[in-house]
Parts: C-alpha cells; structure tokens; sequence
C-alpha cells in the first residue's frame, strides 16, 4: 500500500505518454495490498472497482498477476496458470492513462478477498462496471487485459454520487453471504429432507419456499444473518400450494434476472463471487430442481401436455438463457430431468418425447446465440460439439477435485450419493422421484459443486418421493369407505 501511495500522485503530474507495451493504451500498475483503504489516494478524475483476483477457492500474488497479464483465469483447484500469452506489460510508473491494479500479497491464500481497481483517464470516472460480472462496481481480473489493449465490451464506467461507498457495501455484502451461504444452505437443506418423512407435502413445496425467501433478501439487500430467516420459509408451504409456489418461484426468478440481476447475484444463496458473479449459481440450480419438475408434472394433470411443456420451457429459459440464469450445466440437467419425467409418464411415446425434446432445447440454443448477449455458454456452444465436450469434461474434473478437496467434503458427499442410490433403488419408480435423481446424477458429472448437488439432490428426491406417495393415496377417494384424512388439492 506505501507502493501505491508512491506511485499514484506520479499520474497527477505525468504527461499522457506511450504504454509499457506497444498497442496498450493504458499503463498498468499491479499493486499487492491494494484495497478500498487506499481509495481515497486515487487521483481524480477515476473510476474505481473492486476486482476479483482469481477463480476458485485459492489465490497468490504469483497466480494474480499470470492471470492480469493474460487476460484469462484457471481455477485454483487446477494445477498451472491461465494459458496463453501475455497480452501486455506492466508499467514501471505510473502514467496517463493508467490502469492500478491491487492482487493479493504473498503465497497461497484464500481466494476471498476483492481488491481495488482504478482507472485514471479517458473520460473514466465513477463506478466500474463489466459484463464479466453484471454486479456494478465489481469486475474480473480478466477484463484488465482487454481494456488495456483498448478492446470494447470490457471495463466501462457509470456517473456514482459516492462510488467508494457503493463499494463498501457490496463488499460486506459479498463478504456476509460468503460466511453464511453453507451453513444456511445445508440446514434449509436438512429441514426440506427432515419434512419429508414428517409433512411430505410441506416438503415438496420448502423448495419454492426457500427459493422466494432468497430472494425476497436479494431485493432487500439483507445479507449475513438475516439468511437465517430462510429456515423458516418452509412456513411459506404449509397451506399445501405446492403447484402455485413451484410455479410462482421459477417465474420470480426469471422476472428478478431480467429486471436487475444483481437481486440474484448478491442473494445470500446466490453465486460466490469467486469465478462465477451471475445468474444461477449451482446451489440455486439445484434448489429449483423440485419446483421445476414438480411443477411441470402437476401443470401436466391440470392443464395436460400444453401445461408441462409451458413450464419446463419457463425454467429451461430461467436457468440457461444468457441473459437470465446463463447456466449451461443447467440446461443439461434439467434436460435430462424432462426427458427421463416424461418417458416414464408417457413410455409408448418415447421417441416423440425425445424429438420434441431434441427441438425445444435447440430452438432455445438457437435463440440464445443469436439474440443473447456472449457468455460463457454461448462462447461455449459457438465453439462447436468439441469445446461442448471439453468445457463438460473440465466441470466433471472439477468436481471430482471439489469433492475430494477435504476429508469432510468427501464424507458428506459421498454419504450423500451412497444413501440416494440406497433409496433410489429402494423406492417406486415413480416419474417425478427418477427425474430428480436422473437430475441430480447429471449435475454431479456436469456441475462442480459436487457437495451442495449431492446433499440438495438427497433431500430433493426425498421430497418429491414421499409427495407422489401422498398424492397417490389421495387420489383414492376412500380407504376402507372412509375418505383419507388430510386429502386435499397440492
């Protein structure tokens, strides 16, 4: 930080000059340390951010600054920097135009910490935004280059009355969700699995219950303890609307990501900020997994095929669309959930399934790459069937290193699979209990957050396995010539 307040005024007072490489029309200063303390030594005019150095649960200075020359990032539970050339140098003083960039300090860390990041010059002044994010005043490491090089499309800036306050409260807000998301997440978790053998059909409907209370907090902007009030959101369930809230949840967050996503991105179950920023995070995909499903099949007995197929198009579209939840993994697990749910429900039309399936999944495709904005999925699927292939390979590698990362992350997750295969292969083959676990065993080979996949897909199935019991019984008007006590409309 001392190196910082060196260099700084240097730009106050340094003609505009040539950058340190040839093509950057920006200098590049990377500062270790460098954090919102240092704020108010920036030169002005700037425009200022919070910068994530890395991507995954680890950092260094060392990988920081690999990572801010190429442009790129490889996430830490992989061994190696980013590939690819570095695309520019960093400046020995600071000069206009200017680029300071804070990294982490040091050898191996915690990747959870954001640092500050200014730009000084041409017309930039007020809060940092990015597309890499979506979050103003939070950006990625990987925009630096780019910018730098004068590439449109990557760092640009927005008027802010007090933009270093601003950050301060996204700051603490991210930081707050981080501390809170797993113990929240797993306990909601352990209470929709516990209702399932108490209350099934409050169980069916927690999921929903615990989606719209997430965001409920992301619109309010409470993060950090407030997250506790989702272990009571359950509640939210127990006049037995499973359908109204499964629908209900799915269309809220497809309308919350289209009118401001940070609602989502800063929810205390929302992304970790860490490599993924937007949309869906993996813990939330797989929390939507009983509303989606469930809500399709019980659209299906109101409303018939028209039904199904309205709401699985609505939660396909909320978490894979580009400009909604921009979740390919996503879009692969839910497109097995379907396919599996409705050739057990109509098993003399499977291969009509399959092509309406096939046409669904490809109109949507088709539509995201030609009007969505670029994101990782589409970058992906513009790559062609072979970097489909390898981007699905690296999740299922990364999975595999998260779930082995820690003997207790080992322990729970594969606890968790072991008794789902149990009771998967102990129960009825019902459609709605084989579309989850088909679901749930896809997002653990395409998905890399093995641990809240395996314990959220436990109590999912859990869930919808005793809900179609229930419903079962209660289909039958009489037991005995008495009607069956609690039967009712879900």
């Amino acid at each position: 930080m001392r190196r910082a307040l060196l260099l700084l005024p240097l730009a106050l007072v340094s003609p505009p000059a040539a950058a340190a490489a040839e093509g950057q029309r920006f200098a590049v200063v990377a500062v270790p340390g460098f954090d919102l303390a240092d704020a108010r030594s920036l030169p002005r005019p700037a425009a200022v951010g919070l910068v994530v150095p890395d991507a995954g649960p680890r950092t260094s200075e060392e990988r920081a600054r690999a990572a801010l020359l190429r442009g790129s990032v490889r996430n830490s539970l992989r061994d190696g920097f980013p590939e690819g050339p570095e695309l520019i140098e960093l400046a020995g003083r600071a000069q206009r135009p200017l680029i300071v960039v804070g990294t982490p300090r040091g050898g191996t860390q915690p990747n959870d910490r954001r640092y500050l990041i200014a730009v000084v010059g041409r017309g930039y002044r007020g809060l940092l935004t990015s597309e890499s994010t979506r979050i103003p005043g939070l950006v990625s490491v990987v925009d630096v280059a780019p910018t730098a090089l004068g590439r449109t499309g990557r760092l640009r800036s927005e008027p802010h009355g007090d933009a270093v306050a601003h950050l301060r409260e996204i700051d603490a807000r991210i930081g707050a969700n981080n501390r809170w998301r797993l113990p929240v997440a797993m306990t909601s978790l352990a209470i929709a699995g516990a209702l399932a053998f108490v209350a099934p059909v409050v169980a069916a409907g927690a999921f929903a219950a615990i989606l719209l209370g997430n965001l409920v907090l992301g619109v309010v902007g409470l993060s950090g303890a407030w997250a506790l009030l989702l272990l009571a959101a359950p509640a939210l369930a127990l006049r037995r609307r499973v359908f109204l809230l499964s629908v209900g949840a799915v269309a809220a967050y497809a309308l919350a990501l289209a009118l401001d996503e940070t609602w989502v991105a800063l929810s205390p179950l929302g992304p970790s900020q860490n490599g993924r920023f937007y949309g869906v995070s993996n813990l939330l995909e797989t929390l939507l997994l009983v509303p989606a499903l469930a809500g399709a099949e019980l659209a299906r007995r109101r409303f018939g095929w028209p039904g199904f197929g309205a709401v699985a198009a609505l939660s396909l579209a909320t978490v894979a669309s580009s400009r909604l939840g921009a979740d390919g993994g996503g879009a692969i697990v839910l497109a097995v959930g379907y396919a599996v749910l409705a050739a057990r429900i109509a098993p003399r039309r499977r291969a009509l399934v399959a092509a309406v399936a096939v046409a669904a999944v490809g109109l949507l495709v088709a539509a995201d790459l030609v009007f969505g904005p670029s994101t990782h999925v589409t970058e992906s699927l513009a790559g062609g069937p072979g970097e489909v292939a390898r981007d699905v390979a690296e999740r299922a590698e990364l999975s595999f290193l998260r779930a082995t990362a820690n003997p207790v992350t080992a322990v729970v997750v594969a606890a968790s699979v072991l008794v789902l295969v149990f009771v998967v292969a102990r129960g009825r083959r019902a459609p709605l209990p084989l579309a989850v676990a088909a679901s749930v065993v896809a997002s653990l080979l395409v998905n890399d957050s093995p641990r809240e996949v395996a314990v959220g897909g436990l109590a999912a199935y859990l869930a919808v396995e005793r809900f179609t019991r229930v419903r079962e019984q209660e289909s039958r008007p009489y037991n005995g010539g008495t009607p069956l006590e609690g039967a009712g409309t879900p």
